[in-house]
């Protein structure tokens, strides 16, 4: 066996994983695509998928990038309903994904406080690799706004093609969140002393793993918090 070739079980969990992420994708897709049609609440609701979504993964790159992009090709074929009201539409879905993912840049800001606080048990390098992907997630999210744009309809692509360029002249919440982040969570990392010192090479194999679950941990958090609040608001409702 190549060292590059995979044990047939090691393969079929690869396939089997891959095909999951495709239905969650087609399953998140077709959700945002409902709400946005429903014409009721769309921001608060294609927030709240934003944020399960990213929830329920890794939150790496490629991830986040994919839960983006299927997001805005829902809400984008959501609006085919809406006639005249297409554009308000597809801007309040928009606003939810930007509020969505602030939402993951506040746990991921969260997270690497509790690494700065548990220093010896994460190396630097995975710290600063998580800090390097929190500050590009605006440009992360402006990229796929505009890949998006590019092979959407030809109405929702103009609308998309709009809100880019209004992104790129007056910023996103996105941005205006990292912002804030940088006023205080780069001293604390390098105020954090000497990392892992006391995991050793065990910590250099596993602490972006445990990384990563923190993280998951506080948006899940947040997703929980956000379905109780809408619940709270239909029930005031009825």
């Amino acid at each position: 066996m190549h060292s590059g070739d995979l044990p047939a079980d090691g393969q079929a969990q690869g396939e089997s994983k891959a095909e999951t992420r495709v239905e969650e994708n087609e399953q998140l897709k077709a959700s945002v695509q409902e709400a946005v049609a429903s014409e009721e609440a769309i921001r608060e609701k294609v927030r709240r998928l934003t944020v399960e979504a990213l929830a329920e993964g890794k939150l790496d790159a490629a991830q986040v990038k994919a839960i983006i992009e299927t997001v805005l090709q829902g809400a984008s074929e959501g609006i085919a309903i809406h006639g005249s009201r297409a554009r308000e539409a597809l801007e309040e879905a928009v606003k939810g994904l930007e509020e969505g993912l602030v939402k993951a840049a506040e746990a991921s800001k969260l997270a690497l406080e509790e690494a700065a606080s548990r220093a010896d048990e994460f190396t630097e390098q995975e710290i600063k690799g998580a800090f390097d992907q929190l500050l590009e997630l605006e440009k992360l999210y402006l990229d796929t706004l505009a890949e998006v744009a590019q092979k959407g309809s030809a109405q929702a692509g103009e609308i998309l093609a709009d809100l880019l360029r209004h992104a790129h002249h007056s910023g996103t919440a996105v941005g205006e969140y990292l912002a804030e982040v940088m006023q205080t969570l780069p001293r604390k990392l390098q105020e954090a002393g000497q990392w892992g010192v006391k995991a050793g090479l065990d910590a250099a194999r596993t602490s972006a793993v445990r990384l990563a679950a923190i993280t998951s941990g506080f948006l899940a958090g947040i997703a929980e918090a956000l379905d109780r609040q809408v619940k709270k608001t239909q029930a005031k409702k009825t």
